[in-house]
């Protein structure tokens, strides 16, 4: 009995016990809940966008992984996000709930509009830091918004980056499309580095129709390299459209800034596949195994909430929001440290329409926002004169994906990608920094900028048969083509390739319905002077006459002074030919007679010239032509003989 009323006494004691360390407990809890001071920031953007997706889906971890490694700090981050739906005169809207409902002490904008500049010109009025998650241009500079701070690359520095792609290949200018608006109107006055040819603005609104028919004019222009900057709506409607029209084929080049590059891995299909060949530049994210573990913490947290995200890809302005929400956060708790008053006081404003509620704090929040530095999984953290401009960019060329064919920063220029190895290498733009790139149509030949592409030209060739070394033109009776090969094509084609431009070309044969040539060379000159060819190749002679109707390029055979002799068999005995019947009767009289003179003389004293008729007949002839084989003084006894003989031989002989 005794026991089993201490086991209840303990058991009560016990409970009453717990009950107080949970009551504790959850006071200290409400203490420290309470002591907690809470940074409200406004996040507008589009939620029905990827890049809006991504953003919210990063700074969502930021916020997380900020506060699980800095647990006793005294301030946290509250975002009230917001959908613009990409309207920038609802994302103005927005903003004024935000500051009409909440002290905001920030908002971060992650759109590229014509609104951030009125957001920029209301953080002025309310002095909160607007942060863009994109750069505007120069219009919005940090003299004229000291509360606006930007992420990514400026006009300038884009106008710079296209100006070293532009001279690494030799080109001497360029045609600019751009998109008739805010954000990508400032880099008209920008470009720098190489000649404009001519600029063409396009609207958000425009149709394929007007889009057509800008490229058409395009076409009919001599210019071939494009500079491409707007956004990748309008973008991939123009690259559909150019593929089309036969722009992205061989000879053409398309440089893309950074507002398309970046959102390559968001674009249709069948627009990525429409920009085979183009070059672009995005900025250079360093890898790190930072930047790897929260890409793959990123995505396998993401894809069981938006099944969207499975063909989309880490984009940079999501690493950038999740690298600005740590300078944020760090900002807010270093301004709760080191000005605790200032957090607690706010003020009204009216706007004629509404009250807002501004925050005592903007100006110090802002001040410790841009004093940030840290590295983050974007790299170095430093904000330069209210900017996130990265040290690098990538200079990428698409073809079955991006991949990089060299990097260029403002100091050192082109570089390679063994950039490391090269890193004292001195300013260049050489395209040999680059990779090989694979230009429109699949070539790896560079574009030479400049074509005749608005006229094919008519090259005249005459047809004959006589020199086909030099000119021969064939009809294919199969194809029906016309095939013009020899030597003088050969020099055409070669000085043609060696031009700076591109010139189109076709052959026409000088003939008749019959197939033969009609008219003589001169007539065929005249079709040059008569405007029916714009020049004529082939064995032409230079007559002074000609220069009367056309010019003449320098003569390149020399035929110089030749004999001309008729083709002989090859025959052992055609050293025979030159003698003729007469000749041998000539020599063999003369022969015969240097022996009767011989024999006359020698017959009295000399023995070898005595004997029967018939002896001395034959003597008389063995001695004649015996001496063109050997000397005969031996034999003779009067040095009269061999005076005669010698002088018949070289006199009379030969």
């Amino acid at each position: 009995m005794d026991f089993a009323r201490k086991a209840k006494w303990t058991f009560v004691l016990v409970t009453i016990l717990f009950s107080l360390v949970q009551l504790s407990s959850a006071n200290h809890t409400s203490i420290n809940d309470t002591s907690i001071e809470m940074i409200h920031v406004g996040l507008i953007l589009d939620a029905q966008s990827w890049v809006g997706k991504i953003v919210d889906s990063c700074i969502s971890m930021a916020i997380s992984d900020f506060y699980s490694q800095n647990c006793h700090y005294q301030t946290k981050l509250v975002v009230h996000t917001r959908d613009s739906g990409g309207d920038p005169l609802l994302l103005l809207s927005q903003a004024l709930v935000l500051l009409e409902n909440f002290k905001l002490d920030a908002i971060i904008v992650a759109e590229n509009s014509a609104g951030v500049k009125v957001l920029a010109e209301l953080g002025s009025r309310v002095k909160i830091p607007i942060i863009s998650l994109f750069a505007a241009g120069l219009s919005l500079s940090s003299f004229e918004y000291p509360h606006l701070i930007q992420i990514g690359e400026d006009e300038s520095s884009r106008a710079k980056a296209v100006a070293a792609i532009v001279e690494a290949f030799s080109w001497r200018s360029a045609i600019l499309i751009y998109e008739d608006n805010d954000s990508a109107r400032p880099i008209l006055s920008s470009v720098t580095g190489f000649r404009l040819d001519q600029h063409v603005a396009l609207l958000t609104s425009s149709t394929d129709e007007e889009i057509v028919e800008q490229l058409m004019k395009l076409m009919s222009l001599q210019m071939t390299v494009y500079v491409v900057h707007m956004t990748p709506i309008l973008a991939s409607r123009l690259f559909l459209n150019a593929k089309q029209l036969g722009m992205l084929t061989q000879g053409y080049a398309w440089i893309t800034t950074d507002m398309i590059t970046n959102f390559m891995n968001s674009m249709d299909p069948s627009v990525f596949e429409s920009m085979q060949g183009v070059v672009g530049f995005k900025p250079h994210i360093p890898a790190s195994k930072e930047l790897r573990r929260f890409a793959i913490r990123w995505r396998s947290k993401n894809l069981n909430e938006n099944k969207n995200l499975e063909e989309m890809e880490m984009n940079v302005y999501g690493i950038w929001s999740y690298d600005m929400v740590w300078a944020v956060a760090t900002a807010a708790e270093r301004v709760m440290t080191r000005h605790p008053h200032i957090l607690h006081q706010e003020t009204r404003l009216n706007m004629n329409f509404t009250t807002i509620r501004s925050s005592e704090s903007g100006l110090v929040f802002m001040d410790e926002i841009l004093q940030s530095r840290f590295k983050g999984i974007s790299g170095g953290f430093q904000l330069t004169n209210g900017r996130l401009i990265p040290k690098e960019i990538e200079i990428v060329n698409v073809f079955k994906g991006d991949r990089i064919i060299g990097y260029w920063n403002p100091e050192n220029g082109i570089a390679s990608i063994m950039k490391e190895e090269n890193h004292t290498e001195t300013n260049s733009t050489s395209s040999s920094k680059l990779e090989g790139v694979i230009w429109p149509g699949g070539t790896m030949n560079i574009p030479k900028g400049w074509s005749l592409r608005g006229k094919r030209l008519r090259i005249g060739v005459p047809v004959t048969n006589e020199f086909r070394e030099l000119i021969s033109v064939v009809h294919d009776p199969q194809t029906n083509d016309i095939i013009v090969t020899g030597f003088c094509v050969d020099v055409f084609k070669e000085a043609v390739q060696s031009l700076d431009y591109e010139v189109h070309y076709d052959f026409i044969p000088f003939e008749d319905a019959n197939g033969r040539m009609a008219g003589s060379y001169d007539d065929l000159i005249l079709q040059v002077c008569h405007k029916n060819y714009d020049a004529v190749v082939g064995d032409i002679t230079i007559i002074s006459r000609r220069f009367a109707y056309v010019d003449f390029t320098l003569p390149f055979t020399d035929l110089g002074i030749g004999v001309v002799v008729p083709k002989i068999n090859n025959d052992i005995w055609v050293f025979l030919k030159p003698l003729c019947g007469d000749l041998w009767i000539t020599v063999a009289a003369f022969f015969i007679f240097t022996g009767v003179v011989i024999w006359f003389i020698e017959r009295p004293i000399n023995e070898e010239f005595q004997g029967s008729p018939s002896e001395q007949i034959g003597m008389i002839f063995w001695y004649s032509f015996s001496t063109l084989v050997f000397s005969h003084s031996k034999y003779s006894m009067f040095n009269l003989n061999n005076l005669s003989v010698s002088f018949i031989q070289n006199h009379i002989l030969n």
